[in-house]
């Protein structure tokens, strides 16, 4: 089965999309964000919905580089370039952690240049928490205080009625039962005849961070039962894991995979991070503590300085289980997290003898060239 023209997936295609029309429409609000270290559960329970910022389809960031240097990441200057040619004028508010320095940037940006325009067409809100950058039991504490007063708030600035118990509850399970359809997908990546290719996987993971989970469990659903069917892609194909920085476009992997690779797997936070873990609701426990739990003691990305061994063992156990034949490290140019930790896989993965190919890359695929020479002779090598 080919999901090449299906209309769930062709969502990943464009910033907006019906769903948040509609949604705007009954009088409801947007709040846009950058990182996974998020709490969707609370927005959504709010009657927000969540928008994962992205810049799929910018080639270039001229007006962000006005504010901007160089030196910053091409996918933060791609994103706030949109942004300033109105793109996101959608959005009723931001929601910025300290996830890195570039994307952390953005709450001044915002605040100056976008939400402060006198032709933006609506009021707009700004709110900001800080996470962390070790994993312990008092940066718990920290980050479940910050939280609350995140919730606070949400309430005072959108006059929104307390966020109750039940709200969370119900959200929980719509949040956990979308990570269960994610799941189920994500094994019929790994298996020997996959049933999607990576880019459609990528797909589906940006339109499901576009819409509301509802509409998205209902989409996921259908696609589950349709790919049962499916006899899955019986290729030579070698068999890639694709590890890394942000990735929002089907430029990067469809490169990839058109130089005779499947991306059976990721660790990407547009891909696997974004499923792995649930909420897990205990009698009588505080649901709000349990969605603080779930994203604070996640599998991490590097910005989590001492969760690095974790990290490889995530990477070490999916190569086994999804049978790769080579890694495929990418970062965006100017991303230490990132390029560090990658630094540290390229060596350690030599234990596994599983090829490894380490790439710096722009957002945009502005030297495809290079970047296919180095994948199709990675790819020959194996």
């Amino acid at each position: 089965m080919s999901l090449k023209n299906d209309h769930f997936l062709q969502i990943s295609d464009s910033i907006t999309n019906p769903y948040i029309t509609e949604w705007l429409a009954e009088g409801k609000k947007v709040l846009g964000y950058y990182c996974t270290y998020i709490p969707d559960e609370l927005l959504y329970a709010a009657n927000l919905l969540p928008y994962r910022i992205r810049a799929t389809g910018n080639t270039e960031t001229n007006l962000a580089d006005v504010y901007m240097v160089r030196f910053t990441c091409s996918f933060v200057r791609a994103t706030f370039d949109m942004a300033l040619r109105g793109i996101y004028d959608f959005l009723d508010g931001i929601l910025i952690c300290n996830s890195c320095d570039h994307s952390r940037r953005m709450f001044e940006l915002f605040d100056l240049k976008i939400f402060g325009r006198k032709d933006f067409p609506k009021p707009a809100s700004q709110f900001y928490y800080s996470i962390p950058h070790v994993i312990t039991d008092e940066g718990f504490e920290w980050y479940y205080t910050e939280i609350q007063e995140l919730k606070t708030e949400l309430e005072e600035k959108y006059n929104l009625e307390t966020i109750t118990k039940q709200d969370l509850i119900e959200t929980i399970n719509i949040y956990n039962k979308n990570r269960d359809l994610l799941r189920e997908i994500h094994e019929m990546r790994v298996i020997d005849a996959p049933k999607i290719t990576g880019s459609e996987a990528l797909q589906i993971s940006m339109s499901n961070n576009s819409i509301p989970k509802e509409a998205a469990n209902r989409e996921l659903e259908r696609i589950v039962n349709s790919l049962k069917e499916s006899e899955g892609i019986k290729s030579n194909a070698k068999r890639i894991m694709l590890v890394g920085s942000e990735v929002d476009s089907t430029d990067f992997t469809g490169l990839i995979e058109d130089s005779g690779a499947l991306i059976v797997s990721d660790f990407l936070c547009f891909g696997t991070r974004n499923f792995l873990d649930d909420v897990h609701l205990g009698f009588n426990r505080d649901p709000l503590k349990s969605i603080v739990e779930r994203v604070y003691f996640r599998m991490s990305c590097p910005r989590m300085m001492d969760d690095h061994e974790r990290r490889l063992e995530f990477v070490k156990t999916e190569i086994k289980r999804a049978k790769v034949d080579g890694v495929i490290l990418q970062r965006i140019n100017n991303c230490d997290l990132h390029g560090c930790d990658n630094m540290l896989y390229v060596h350690e993965l030599k234990d596994l003898e599983i090829p490894v190919l380490n790439l710096d890359r722009e957002f945009y695929q502005a030297d495809t060239t290079r970047l296919q020479t180095r994948i199709e002779a990675f790819l020959e090598m194996i």
